[in-house]
């Protein structure tokens, strides 16, 4: 079978499991008070089909291009790059709880209706990929706790400020403690994404390989799962832009500050 088929037809099958998870959720799933004028003239059925269809392809390409990069054996590759950017996913969703007010329930179930399905579809593209000789290198180890602390206080810090100064809108004023604790979790995710791709950027130069994550791994999935809130929600979109553009500004800056390209802690 055509390898363009399988990935069609990988795609097609978590996005219909997407699907069919956001349908089981029921009542759990949060409903917006106001919809786009796209939904209201397609329908939001039809919207999160497109969302879907859209944000699982750009996903899956991103994973393929970088798995060229990174070591280890396909299945490797994909069950810890999968795993990552589903926890990403989760965590992402629970922003909604000091932003929107929605419940913490709902938030996990919408949050697992799509984490689950991406995860899944990484993992089973990673088996697609043929298998490295026994010569190649493993994945780059880098020390943990240092790059998720900088991760965790780029981007809280980051994230938390530009909320206070109201460049983005918040529900900081009215949900304090999840507003404050969201975008320091946020960069604990993106830190654990980071670190899946091991030394997938050595070679490249300091700026440049920030600039491939921040931009190419980080930026690129969070720009696909982020392109939801326009499509659904009413007059979303100058802030989604402006969102999405400052937190690709401070993934790339804590992938500078902890040196992208070095899969050890020194040399």
């Amino acid at each position: 079978m055509p390898r363009q088929l399988i990935f069609l037809l990988i795609v097609a099958l978590c996005g219909a499991l997407d699907i069919a998870l956001h349908m089981a959720g029921g009542d759990l799933m949060p409903i917006p008070s106001a919809f786009s004028p796209l939904v209201n003239r397609l329908g939001f059925s039809t919207v999160a089909a497109v969302w879907i269809a859209l944000a699982f392809t750009g996903m899956g390409l991103v994973f393929l291009f970088w798995a060229r990069r990174m070591a280890g054996s396909g299945r490797h590759k994909g069950l810890r790059y999968g795993l990552a950017l589903a926890l990403m996913i989760l965590v992402a969703m629970f922003e909604g709880v000091g932003l929107l007010g929605t419940p913490l329930i709902g938030e996990l179930a919408m949050g697992l209706a799509d984490a689950v399905p991406i995860a899944l579809m990484i993992v089973a593209l990673g088996w697609t990929l043929a298998a490295d000789s026994p010569a190649a290198p493993a994945p780059g180890k880098r020390p943990v706790w240092p790059v998720l602390v900088v991760f965790v206080l780029i981007y809280g810090i980051g994230r938390t400020g530009v909320q206070m100064v109201g460049l983005i809108e918040s529900g900081l004023a009215e949900r304090p403690l999840a507003s404050l604790i969201w975008p320091f979790a946020m960069g604990a995710a993106i830190g654990v994404l980071f670190l899946t791709l091991g030394d997938a950027l050595h070679g490249l130069s300091r700026g440049t390989a920030a600039l491939a994550f921040g931009v190419g791994v980080f930026g690129a999935n969070w720009a696909l799962f982020m392109t939801f809130v326009p499509m659904v929600f009413p007059g979303a979109l100058a802030d989604t832009v402006l969102r999405v553009g400052l937190d690709i500004l401070f993934a790339t800056g804590a992938a500078l500050l902890v040196d992208a390209r070095r899969p050890h802690a020194t040399g």
